[in-house]
């Protein structure tokens, strides 16, 4: 059996020890940080080999697809367990914006940086740089429509699964540090098909807030009085211990 996850910078092992990351270059640093994840971690106590397919940075949209790659091309088999920990809905391109773009890294960073948003977008034609950031700003005040991403991340959810139990493969489904659904419209609410004994925490509990459970600040990348709600935060090598622990006795009840 192969453990393989897929999922963010929370997947990749991004801030297991950010002193030592700054100090190497971006190829070491991608090892290092995987040798440091919570998927080695579990991939110890399940004694299996692993593969860290997380990246830093990475949206839903771009797991999804590379999932049905990987199963399509006969690199995910049925002796495999898949572990995919989701990201933040944000970060998807969507249909009603330019080619390419997206809005922000988390709803906190909108929250909090919106100007990172309102500001993204650089070209050769100043004016539809200008009309664009006017219309961002209308945007994120009038328009977004958070059930919009509530209706794709169930879409996302469901496929996957369906195609697993259709392929007999072993999987877990969990939340990094935003849930997938956030107040989803009860006409809009497909749960109902959604297999909760395979998702860890589902519409409950992301792993952030489980890990906030803790109230230890040294388990963060970041260990300042901002810990529980700062947007740029990942778990430090104890953290992501932790959360291999959690998700092996997730695994040995199903």
């Amino acid at each position: 059996m192969i453990l393989r996850a897929y999922g963010d910078s929370w997947t990749a092992g991004e801030g297991c020890d950010r002193k030592i990351e700054d100090t190497l270059t971006k190829e070491e640093k991608i090892l290092f940080q995987k040798e440091n994840s919570w998927v080695k971690s579990l991939s110890i106590k399940l004694n299996v080999e692993y593969i860290n397919n997380g990246i830093s940075g990475y949206s839903n949209l771009k797991m999804f697809n590379d999932i049905i790659g990987d199963l399509k091309n006969g690199i995910i088999n049925k002796n495999d367990l898949v572990i995919i920990m989701w990201s933040s809905s944000l970060r998807d391109t969507v249909p009603f914006l330019p080619n390419g773009e997206w809005v922000s890294w988390s709803v906190k960073h909108l929250i909090e940086e919106p100007h990172k948003f309102l500001n993204s977008y650089k070209s050769e034609d100043i004016n539809f740089d200008n009309f664009f950031t006017d219309f961002k700003q209308l945007y994120i005040t009038e328009i977004f429509n958070q059930n919009y991403y509530n209706i794709v991340n169930q879409n996302y959810v469901i496929f996957i699964q369906k195609m697993f139990e259709f392929y007999g493969v072993r999987y877990i489904m969990c939340d990094s540090f935003e849930s997938m659904l956030i107040d989803l419209h009860k006409k809009d609410d497909i749960t109902h098909i959604i297999d909760k004994t395979h998702y860890w925490g589902f519409n409950k509990q992301t792993f952030r807030d489980f890990l906030n459970e803790n109230k230890k600040t040294d388990i963060w990348e970041y260990q300042d009085e901002k810990y529980k709600s700062r947007a740029s935060q990942h778990p430090n090598k104890e953290g992501y211990e932790i959360i291999a622990n959690e998700l092996y006795k997730f695994i040995k009840k199903i």
